[in-house]
């Protein structure tokens, strides 16, 4: 799975040696605990296995980027996990989410630029070397969508291997592949502790058609994807940033399901979107679908739970 998703292995052999306590990854093995659950050894396995792809051949200085040691392991480690044991989960990694966002509401965030040995505590380390760290990859799937994601993350393996690359040479290898502009993701996701909220603020009949205006209230930007079911259909409206200058193309299952929308300036703190469907066909609008977002209040993110009215009238879509 490791070879055909992220590059292929290059040394000879690979070791798993049980006797250590926990996992630890050293170049060609790991050691492991000489017990412990089915389940329990395969994760750590898996786990301590994939540091030798990215610490055994891609070699980033993991005492200033740990997140680019640990979490590309975790996150590689979520898919494999999910294949072995056929899952089929849509979000691999929502432990990875749920753990960020937890720590984030309680305000122990810190920037993913931190030096491993300059957190505050070893919770926080954690927290942001494993898992803000998976998460940063899996909404950066979001962003340029899975095939260049994909291809990016063979062609980061293949130029940087043995070079020890740092967060810029990703960034390009990313952008390159995808052709869209990141510096305002990486510098905010990387450099700040900027949070992910947006909301549905209203829905609301408009001369026979639907207005839904969507509302940024965290300080980070992203660009969104919005479920809308009526009759019985799904249909995607896409809407890129600005500053990416430029969409990610259309899911080929989409089709004519999908509807991409005029970009989105990250200031602008309101983005209305018009609906060619009465207001009372529509069954269910939801921020997000396919769960790339680390969205820290996920409650003002589906409609009918949002506001069914706009404040004074039907809304003006001018």
């Amino acid at each position: 799975i490791m070879n055909d998703r992220f590059g292929s292995y290059p040394y000879p052999q690979f070791s798993v040696i049980q006797g250590g306590d926990g996992g630890m990854e050293y170049p060609m093995c790991t050691m492991i605990s000489g017990s412990g659950s089915f389940g329990g050894l395969v994760s750590v396995t898996v786990h301590e296995a994939i540091h030798n792809w990215f610490y055994g051949v891609l070699a980033t200085n993991e005492t200033k980027y740990p997140w680019m040691d640990e979490g590309f392991t975790k996150f590689a480690q979520d898919i494999v996990l999910d294949s072995l044991f056929e899952r089929g989960k849509l979000n691999p990694h929502k432990r990875s989410y749920d753990t960020y966002i937890r720590n984030a509401i309680k305000g122990n965030d810190e920037p993913l630029s931190t030096p491993a040995d300059h957190y505050e505590t070893n919770e926080d380390y954690a927290v942001n070397a494993y898992y803000k760290g998976c998460v940063f990859l899996n909404q950066l799937s979001g962003i340029v969508g899975q095939k260049n994601f994909d291809r990016g993350m063979k062609a980061y393996f293949n130029q940087w291997k043995y070079k020890h690359p740092t967060p810029r040479e990703f960034k390009r290898i990313m952008e390159k592949t995808s052709g869209l502009e990141l510096d305002w993701y990486f510098d905010a996701w990387i450099g700040t502790t900027k949070t992910i909220d947006y909301g549905i603020r209203y829905v609301a009949a408009n001369n026979g058609k639907s207005v839904v205006e969507l509302e940024r209230i965290g300080s980070m930007p992203m660009p969104l994807e919005l479920l809308v079911v009526s009759g019985g259909e799904n249909h995607i409206y896409y809407i890129p940033l600005q500053a990416m200058q430029g969409a990610k193309s259309a899911p080929e299952s989409w089709g004519a399901n999908w509807h991409e929308q005029k970009a989105w300036p990250w200031t602008y703190p309101y983005y209305q979107i018009t609906l060619d469907v009465p207001m009372e066909k529509i069954e269910r609008i939801r921020i997000d679908p396919f769960e790339k977002l680390g969205d820290i209040d996920e409650k003002n993110d589906a409609y009918p739970t949002a506001i069914l009215s706009f404040p004074g009238g039907d809304a003006n879509t001018n």
